[in-house]
């Protein structure tokens, strides 16, 4: 007797080591430590930490360019239309620095097809994990909590630990929320909205 499991409605969830990392890095850290000191930053779901302004492309320099390029790349590679090419794309990124103790609350990322965040530096300590909330829930524990379905992977949320070099790629519409970092030095990622655009010809 022939049995199919079919796995329907998944959440893609991406996670990318980004090609020269170290030397990316390298050049980015110093840049967003900078603008750290010239801004007094966002507060919109951190507390704590500091949070840029979205205008990192314009001033992140050759390396950020070059990390949101790979993460439009990686886009395009995850993405498809009913017809044509992949859309167009257009990012809105900023850059954040955590320290022990800064967290974020859970948030959605509105008008964007993907969000992403890479990680410019994690240094050591625990925590900082990023929560992805299952968009099924409360249903999935309404009625027989404690029941789960079997080998289709975390129910309820899934963590994914900061890793320098990671960048991380998942729907925008995706609750998502960071986990207190409790650690010493920073903890430096940079957030991007991406968003579809003019479609190409």
């Amino acid at each position: 007797m022939t049995k199919k499991v079919l796995r329907l409605f998944p959440t893609p969830v991406i996670l990318h080591e980004l090609d020269g990392a170290e030397t990316l890095n390298a050049k980015l850290e110093p840049v967003i430590l900078a603008k750290q000191s010239e801004i007094p930053g966002l507060r919109l779901s951190n507390r704590g930490g500091w949070q840029s302004t979205h205008d990192f492309p314009a001033w992140s320099g050759e390396a950020g360019q070059e990390i949101l390029r790979q993460a439009t790349d990686l886009a395009t590679a995850h993405t498809m239309r009913s017809a044509g090419p992949a859309p167009r794309w257009s990012v809105d990124a900023w850059a954040n620095v955590s320290r022990s103790g800064h967290f974020n609350m859970p948030h959605v990322h509105g008008g964007s097809f993907w969000s992403a965040v890479y990680y410019v530096r994690v240094s050591q300590g625990e925590g900082g994990q990023l929560v992805l909330q299952d968009p099924r829930m409360p249903e999935l524990r309404m009625h027989a909590p404690g029941v789960h379905f079997a080998n289709m992977g975390p129910e309820v949320r899934a963590e994914i630990k900061p890793k320098a070099v990671l960048l991380i790629l998942f729907p925008a519409w995706l609750s998502h929320s960071v986990e207190p970092w409790e650690g010493s030095g920073d903890r430096i990622s940079v957030a991007m909205n991406i968003r579809a655009g003019k479609l190409q010809a």
